[in-house]
């Protein structure tokens, strides 16, 4: 296992900087972007304790296609993305979007008139409240609480939608983008022609799929309502448990994004119409308080990331400052092997010992280690915040 984890992490060191080059960053927005990237706990703690590393493999696999169509190898690209389907499929039909709308659309195209940051802030806590509304109705409160591992409180999921509308409007307010249509992208994909290459990526999905399909078990596959239900019901857990959980296992990198998103989305959005999409497809899977769900599509928002940082122009200090900062959030130095911990595993009991592992994955920290996270968020935040007002300054 450590032999796979490291020769991975040995190809991820090699494409990162590969990636760096590309975009000729300072070295102080490369060295932080670095940290964003290798310095929090997935990496530093949680590598160690995963058998199979789908996580870290799916991780790679997005890293060196994204590579790959950054310096428009194409065919590289997409024969690697395919690998993503052994792993997390998410990171195949990122790559394709990414593949299929990389050229600008006209400039007269239509677009929605929907605001995109407001339409979200409102969307997203709304479906919540539905999905939470349909289990009521159905009389379903045991399967809300089988995925939140917590008895149903009406006035508790109350809270927590009512804060988690109200973060997603703060962070997501200053986004003023403008979605192309769906038929826009419809006319555009048989416009450019991508339709004609979709043979050579259409024959060998269905031939691994097929194969997949014949040769596992049942449990091989999930049911994608209830992965699609949890993702909306998971941020009702306890009030912005979903920003606290994500920077639990990434540190300050959801405080960056947060702080520069203005900047940072528009950055993304000026990429390519298959960008937009997928950053959407990000967004989707960052409500989910599980934060390594993003884990695979990191590359994605750590290149505007640097981008926007890279303008910043920030001293060496406070890259300093902020890197440690990261290292401390990490806290990979926090032992986890301790005494009764197997035991604890072996009855699934989520909320004792076994806190000190589960804390890192939201829908299965406790609500004193909730208390604890939350705090440090709050210090991390006014931290990073004066690190970065004082640096511009």
């Amino acid at each position: 296992m450590y032999v796979l984890h490291f020769l991975n992490l040995a190809i991820q060191l090699i494409f990162f900087f590969k990636l760096v080059q590309i975009y000729a960053w300072k070295k102080t927005t490369a060295a932080l972007i670095f940290g964003c990237y290798f310095f929090n706990y997935f990496v530093l703690k949680n590598c160690g304790y995963e058998i199979f590393q789908t996580d870290a493999f799916a991780n790679t696999i997005f890293l060196v296609s994204f590579y790959f169509l950054q310096r428009q190898k194409f065919l590289q690209a997409i024969s690697i993305s395919f690998l993503g389907i052994l792993t997390w499929p998410t990171v195949t039909y990122t790559i394709w979007l990414l593949y299929f709308f990389k050229d600008p659309f006209p400039q007269d195209a239509p677009r929605l008139k929907l605001h995109t940051g407001k339409t979200l802030s409102v969307a997203l806590p709304l479906l919540s409240v539905g999905a939470v509304a349909l289990l009521y109705v159905l009389h379903k409160q045991p399967l809300l609480e089988s995925m939140l591992f917590i008895p149903a409180s009406a006035s508790l999921l109350f809270v927590g939608a009512v804060a988690w509308c109200f973060f997603l409007y703060v962070v997501l307010h200053g986004c003023d983008y403008h979605f192309h249509s769906p038929f826009t992208y419809i006319r555009e994909f048989v416009r450019q022609s991508p339709w004609k290459k979709l043979a050579f990526v259409a024959i060998p999905f269905v031939v691994v799929s097929l194969y997949l399909r014949a040769h596992t078990n049942d449990e091989f596959y999930f049911s994608e309502v209830a992965f699609i239900l949890q993702m909306f019901l998971r941020p009702l857990k306890y009030p912005l448990i979903t920003p606290v959980a994500h920077i639990c296992y990434f540190g300050i990198l959801p405080l960056l994004v947060v702080f520069l998103f203005r900047n940072f989305s528009k950055e993304i959005f000026n990429c390519s119409p298959g960008y937009a999409l997928a950053f959407l497809a990000f967004l989707f899977f960052a409500i989910d308080s599980e934060a390594r769900h993003v884990i695979p599509l990191l590359p994605l928002i750590l290149v505007p990331l640097g981008c926007v940082i890279d303008k910043m122009n920030l001293s060496v200090k406070a890259v300093a400052s902020l890197l440690v900062l990261q290292l401390l959030l990490s806290h990979f130095y926090v032992p986890i092997n301790v005494a009764g911990i197997e035991d604890a595993f072996e009855n699934n009991d989520y909320y004792g010992v076994a806190q000190l592992y589960y804390m890192n994955f939201g829908p299965w920290m406790s609500f004193e280690f909730y208390i604890i996270w939350a705090f440090i968020v709050i210090i991390a935040a006014l931290l990073v915040r004066f690190i970065i007002k004082r640096s511009k300054n």
